[in-house]
């Protein structure tokens, strides 16, 4: 497995024999983030390009999601509730197809197999599905039900109801045996399989019994989010990522304590015979139990969370992923509990998006850690632009930093969304300065830089670099001090031939770095 994360990742993952992998092993039951463990720097390598090579089967229960937003000012005089003055209305995948929503926006190939009516709803769930380039041929309709659809009313910012239009009937036989012969059909050309248990009907226990056991030998990874109180028809897979309450559920009885859910989550792994199981804790992050011990991953940082509805989904999606690309188990629970933590800070069923999980694998919390090569820019650039980010560039020495240097800086920053600030190694500043340049070792102006909110990335080149870097960036933004004749910009031509602009800024505060070497040696 972890010669295909090689393959499929083009990262720098340990092998197993490697001894960052065996000290793995040999924490258990520790604060793997908080400890400062390596496991998170780790995924700073995990390259999310390598995302698209990976195709996972997603089966399970598929329901639409849909809200209506307004505002509430009144109550109504026929009953003691609100009036919700309705603004706006979204739609979007919901169950099984959030767990596709998430996989397509990391960019992985995805097929699926449930069961919708036939109805209105069917047709607009297959027409998201393929709009996400899922294969939706495994999807079979059961005249007999409602395609499931949960309408959420929001008046502001709260959750005012819920309403619930579905079918929780077992699937009749025939269409379970369609489905486990699609499943036997697709098996050779996938690489992952994620079972999504919503307690609809989709997924019968006797298909659950048959598909795993299928699966696991065809050496795939089985990931299963589950359902009910009766887990023994996921038995075999390969982990499975129940919340406190559904292990409760589980286990018939209730699990306050951390290490009582660690217990129980080692019987019931023994039990049912899994790799692990990976508990999410909510704010208390995530527990993976395995046969060696248990790991505990604390959530990624501190977040003002605004809507759990989803996170479970992304979970298992990001879980899955990982596996099926070849990470350990607990470097794809890791980054499973990175992207859990984003998709918390967002209203509604939201999945994460590539371009976010590449900053939370990069690490971006800490002002040092805005500090990134060339190599990673050239993969988080694309993202951020493909979002309709616009990026501005600059490039400097930026030795002994002003107050001039800060305000050029955040006046770059108010054209576009990001910034970028590529600063000239030691050797270059030589060139251009002279004999006795730079004052501030470049190491030293990094920091500096990194500590500025304006600044999102910076990164070391050689002044030699910077064609070849622009043409690879492609920045919206160019910018230089007005001091600069623009004809003398180097890379304008560059940036003008794709679309992008130049753009000189004023000088506030013309202050130079000689001038304050001069003035610090009292000339």
């Amino acid at each position: 497995m972890y010669n295909k994360a090689h393959t499929l990742l083009n990262g720098n993952s340990p092998t197993p024999s490697s001894p960052e992998t065996s000290g793995l092993r040999e924490n258990r039951g520790e604060d793997l983030h908080n400890s400062g463990f390596p496991i998170y720097r780790r995924l700073r390598h995990l390259n999310p390009r390598g995302f698209s090579r990976a195709r996972l089967l997603v089966a399970g229960d598929f329901m639409l999601d849909e809200y209506i937003w307004g505002r509430v000012n009144r109550i109504s005089p026929e009953a003691p509730v609100t009036v919700v003055d309705v603004e706006r209305e979204t739609r979007t995948l919901g169950g099984a197809g959030n767990v596709v929503n998430n996989l397509a926006a990391l960019g992985a190939q995805v097929e699926v197999i449930g069961l919708v009516g036939a109805d209105p709803q069917a047709e607009i769930l297959r027409q998201e599905l393929v709009r996400l380039g899922a294969d939706d041929q495994g999807l079979f309709t059961d005249p007999s039900r409602r395609t499931t659809r949960k309408t959420r009313v929001y008046g502001g910012q709260q959750q005012v109801v819920r309403i619930d239009r579905e079918t929780r009937l077992p699937a009749p036989k025939e269409l379970s045996a369609k489905a486990l012969e699609h499943l036997k059909a697709r098996l050779p050309f996938i690489q992952g399989l994620i079972f999504s248990d919503y307690a609809k009907g989709a997924l019968t226990p006797e298909f659950l019994r048959q598909a795993i056991p299928l699966a696991r030998k065809q050496g795939l990874p089985v990931v299963v989010d589950p359902k009910g109180t009766d887990f023994t028809p996921y038995a075999g897979a390969t982990v499975i990522t129940p919340n406190i309450r559904e292990l409760e559920n589980a286990m018939g009885r209730p699990l306050p304590v951390w290490e009582e859910r660690v217990a129980a989550a080692r019987e019931l792994r023994a039990t049912l015979q899994l790799k692990a199981i990976l508990v999410t804790e909510g704010a208390g992050g995530m527990t993976l139990v395995r046969e060696e011990g248990q790991e505990r991953l604390r959530a990624r940082t501190p977040r003002e969370v605004f809507d759990v509805s989803g996170a479970g989904d992304t979970v298992v999606a990001v879980l899955g992923l990982g596996l099926t690309l070849g990470l350990e188990l607990l470097e794809a629970a890791a980054l499973a509990n990175l992207a859990a933590g984003v998709v918390v800070t967002k209203r509604g069923t939201a999945p994460i998006l590539l371009s976010e999980l590449e900053r939370e694998c990069l690490g971006r919390v800490h002002q040092e850690e805005k500090i990134v090569t060339l190599k990673e820019l050239s993969f988080i650039i694309p993202h951020l632009k493909a979002q309709g980010r616009r990026v501005v560039f600059t490039n400097g020495c930026f030795d002994l930093l002003h107050v001039g240097h800060v305000r050029f800086l955040e006046d770059s920053r108010r054209l576009g969304d990001i910034l970028i600030v590529a600063l000239d190694t030691d050797a270059s500043v030589r060139r251009v300065k002279g004999k006795g340049r730079p004052i501030l070792k470049e190491g030293e102006r990094l920091r500096m830089l990194a500590a500025l909110s304006a600044v999102d990335y910076v990164t070391l080149f050689e002044s030699h670099q910077l064609p070849e870097i622009l043409r690879d960036l492609r920045p919206d933004f160019l910018t230089k001090g007005s001091n600069y004749p623009e004809e003398k910009v180097e890379g304008r031509e560059i940036v003008m031939s794709y679309g992008g602009q130049v753009r000189l800024l004023p000088i506030t505060d013309p202050v130079s770095v000689s001038g304050l070497i001069n003035r610090i040696r009292g000339e």
